[in-house]
């Protein structure tokens, strides 16, 4: 089960109250339904593929209007069972007072006055045409689909109501409203009381960030381990430089004993060089010290290659 189901899974089995029930049909009409007008007169039809989700839209129907309805079942292009519940009547009663067929930002206001009611159309929304990544993918993402401007600025505003940030965009045959933080969608399962759907996002968000984190420590150590052994291998390239076209015994203390240090430990980094340094001498020096004298190795390398030119020149 996706998580996006598992999130209507919890939503359809809230319990609210008669004014809450409205406002959530409302969204489910607005966002999941269309109208068939026909010689026979006015219809509203739901579909879903999810069947908890259906018999919600069901209750709903029959708790607010005890109207009477038909249940047809399909097969989509995915070759997924669709569930389509036909309302025969009350259909009038039903498309005025949610506003369902002249889309009217005033009248959704009106249905959504008190916090819980916007609450509710929130829920409805998500449970008609929502979606959420899963939290351990890669991109956090919850997004309501409307296929009109009205139902997706109305969406928009709610969610604005509860400082979700959210955002429009068009997408194929309508807009979409959506969140990509973290938090905001943390937030919104919290406005739309699915506190179970939280808890289990916030454990996969954690446990997710936490190997990220850790990922990226490891890549830390790696680079730099990397970052270690070729300043070391470049270093006892010089000491070998250095041997080969100076007297070794001509170098002044402080080189040959960093020469020595160096070639004792060849994949030693500055911190290691100086902890072995005290370990060898019972002399403390510091990184900075170690990396001076180091400086002095490449310096004096440069300086053989440099008279080596010179002298091939004079030839």
């Amino acid at each position: 089960m996706t998580f996006a189901r598992t999130v209507k899974e919890e939503l359809v089995h809230l319990k609210t109250n008669k004014s809450e029930k409205l406002a959530e049909l409302s969204a489910l009409l607005h966002l999941g339904s269309e109208v068939v007008i026909n010689n026979k007169g006015l219809f509203i039809v739901f579909r879903s593929t999810n069947i908890a989700l259906t018999r919600h839209f069901f209750k709903l129907i029959k708790k607010l209007y005890n109207a009477e309805m038909e249940i047809a079942t399909s097969r989509t292009s995915f070759k997924t069972i669709e569930l389509s519940v036909l309302v025969k009547t009350q259909t009038q009663n039903i498309a005025s007072e949610t506003s369902l067929i002249y889309e009217s930002l005033s009248d959704y206001e009106l249905l959504t006055i008190e916090r819980p009611c916007k609450q509710a159309y929130l829920r409805g929304a998500f449970l008609a045409s929502g979606s959420i990544n899963n939290p351990i993918k890669p991109n956090y993402h919850l997004e309501i689909f409307a296929k009109s401007k009205t139902n997706a600025i109305f969406t928009q505003r709610l969610m604005n109501h509860f400082n979700l940030n959210a955002k429009i965009a068009k997408r194929r045959n309508g807009l979409i409203v959506y969140l990509k933080e973290a938090e905001a969608i943390s937030e919104f399962l919290k406005v739309v009381n699915a506190y179970e759907s939280v808890f289990h996002f916030e454990d996969l968000r954690i446990h997710r960030d936490f190997n990220n984190s850790i990922n990226r420590l490891i890549n830390i150590e790696i680079a730099n381990e990397k970052k270690t052994l070729k300043a070391a291998n470049q270093q006892l390239k010089q000491i070998k430089f250095i041997k080969q076209y100076k007297n070794f015994d001509m170098l002044e203390p402080s080189l040959k004993q960093i020469i020595a240090l160096r070639e004792e430990n060849p994949t030693a980094s500055l911190n290691e060089l100086s902890l072995a340094y005290e370990e060898k001498t019972g002399e403390k020096i510091s990184k900075s010290g170690i990396n001076h004298r180091l400086q002095k190795i490449k310096e004096l390398s440069i300086e053989i290659i440099k008279t080596i030119k010179e002298q091939e020149k004079q030839q």
